[in-house]
């Protein structure tokens, strides 16, 4: 090897080695504004999970809180629908016997036409009776009769 060569491969070698040193000076300053970001990022993190888990906690008691009123309310509910229904069946107990006393369980059937088509509502108006009458013979109500002889008044015309 002479000179020349071995003067042109220092200057390869340098220019090799001169370039690798910039390369990693390069690197380690980028790395190095790099890494504080992320242990800001990292600090700042622990500061934001901190208090996210701080207001978690206060919703959970608040939830707790919230569920505790709510079962209580309810049981409150419950108790006063017991009430009522307690109520209720002393009402139907206290009046029972008073719908015993007023008639039988089964009340007369209406009149309805026979089986002729004839209707003794309509019958008996015909044959010149009151209402008052031919409601108290039939055991109907006299707005039942009244009801029957005006609709035959309406579908007769």
């Amino acid at each position: 090897m002479n000179f020349a060569e071995s003067w042109a491969f220092l200057l390869v070698e340098g220019s090799i080695l001169a370039s690798s040193m910039v390369i990693i000076l390069v690197f380690r300053r980028e790395l190095k504004s790099v890494f504080p970001k992320r242990a800001k990022a990292l600090s700042g993190g622990r500061k934001s999970l901190e208090t996210h888990l701080e207001k978690i906690n206060q919703l959970l008691k608040e939830s707790e809180s919230l569920s505790v009123d709510l079962s209580h309310n309810l049981a409150e509910k419950r108790e006063m629908v017991n009430t009522l229904v307690e109520a209720l069946d002393g009402r139907i107990q206290t009046l029972q016997p008073l719908l015993e006393k007023a008639g039988p369980k089964n009340p007369a059937a209406p009149a309805s036409p026979g089986k002729e088509g004839k209707d003794p509502v309509l019958e008996m108006a015909m044959a010149g009776c009151p209402v008052g009458e031919i409601s108290r013979r039939l055991g109907v109500s006299k707005e039942e009769v009244q009801l029957t002889l005006d609709l035959r008044k309406i579908t007769a015309a």
